[in-house]
C-alpha cells in the first residue's frame, strides 16, 4: 500500500521547488511566528512537515512510528550529532536555510554558548529570532540570505563552520552561486544534510522511489557530483560522503557531506 501510494504521488502534479517559491516559505514561517506571539510556546515553531506522516524510512526499509512524533525526534538527534562532531571546533555556527531556527534554539537552550548565526531568505525567519531573542534571552544573530543570489556584505568571522539541513534541497541545479560565496567567505567547516541522489542506489525499489520523488520535486541535484569535480581542481577536500539511512515518508533525503576549503 505504501508503494502504490507513493507511486500515486509521483504521477501527479505537485508542487516542485526553486525561487518561485520565496513567498510561500516567507507566509509559512510567519504563521509559526504568529504562533509563538500568540502563545510563546517553542514547539510551536517546529516545522508543520514533521509529523505529518507515521511512516518512515530506517534502515534502507520503512518502519511505522509507534512513537509519536518520531520523525523529528529522529532528525533532530542525527543533526545535533552530527554538529557536535563536526562543528565541535568552531567558534561561530552558521545554519542556512534556518527556518524557523528551531535547530539553534534548541543548540542554545542545550548550553550552546558560541556565536550562532540563521541565514534564511524569508524575512518572517529573521523575526522569529528577534522575537525568541526577546521572550526567552537567547542571543542568536539572524539574516537575509538567498541562496541565488547570497548577500556578500555578510561578515563572517574567522573560525566559522557552516551547515544547512534539508535546505539546499530547494535550489534544484541552482547551487553554485551559494558555493562560490562560501569559498569566497573561507567557512573552517561545511556540513550538509541533504537528500543527495548519487549516495543512493537506484537499483534498490525504495531508494529508487526516492530519487524520482526528489527529481519530481525537483531538488538539490548533482551537488555532490560539483563537490568532487571542485575536490578533483584542488579547491576543496572532502571530509564525509555518507548516507544515515533514515528520511522521511517519501525520501531517503537526510544524506550526510561534510567539506573544508583547501
Amino acid at each position: 500500500q505504501y508503494i502504490d501510494n507513493v507511486k500515486n504521488v509521483l504521477l501527479k502534479d505537485i508542487v516542485f521547488s526553486g525561487e518561485h517559491r520565496a513567498g510561500q516559505w516567507d507566509d509559512g514561517w510567519r504563521e509559526n511566528l504568529n504562533l509563538f506571539l500568540e502563545t510563546k510556546d517553542l514547539n510551536l515553531l517546529i516545522p508543520k512537515y514533521h509529523g505529518k506522516y507515521n511512516i518512515l524510512r530506517w534502515k534502507g526499509n520503512v518502519v511505522k512510528a509507534v512513537t509519536k512524533d518520531l520523525d523529528y525526534k529522529l532528525h533532530i538527534c542525527f543533526v545535533d550529532a552530527i554538529i557536535d562532531y563536526y562543528l565541535k571546533d568552531c567558534d561561530n555556527v552558521w545554519e542556512f536555510g534556518c527556518g524557523p531556527a528551531y535547530h539553534l534554539i534548541r543548540r542554545q537552550l542545550s548550553g550552546d554558548t558560541r556565536n550562532l548565526y540563521g541565514c534564511d531568505w524569508a524575512k518572517s525567519s529573521q523575526e522569529i529570532i528577534e522575537e525568541v531573542n526577546k521572550a526567552i534571552g537567547t542571543k542568536i544573530k539572524g539574516y537575509n540570505l538567498d541562496f541565488f543570489k547570497p548577500d556578500y556584505s555578510i561578515e563572517v568571522p574567522a573560525n566559522s563552520g557552516f551547515y544547512t539541513v534539508a535546505a539546499l534541497e530547494q535550489v534544484g541545479e541552482k547551487y553554485r552561486e551559494f558555493v562560490d560565496w562560501i569559498l569566497n567567505k573561507k567557512p573552517s567547516i561545511v556540513v550538509n544534510i541533504e537528500p543527495i541522489g548519487e549516495l543512493l542506489n537506484q537499483r534498490d525499489l525504495l531508494d529508487f522511489l526516492s530519487i524520482m520523488y526528489f527529481r519530481k520535486r525537483k531538488y538539490l541535484d548533482g551537488y555532490l557530483t560539483y563537490l568532487e569535480q571542485l575536490e578533483k581542481e584542488g579547491k576543496i577536500e572532502i571530509v564525509k560522503k555518507q548516507r544515515t539511512f533514515t528520511g522521511s515518508y517519501f525520501v531517503d533525503g537526510h544524506s550526510l557531506i561534510v567539506w573544508k576549503i583547501l
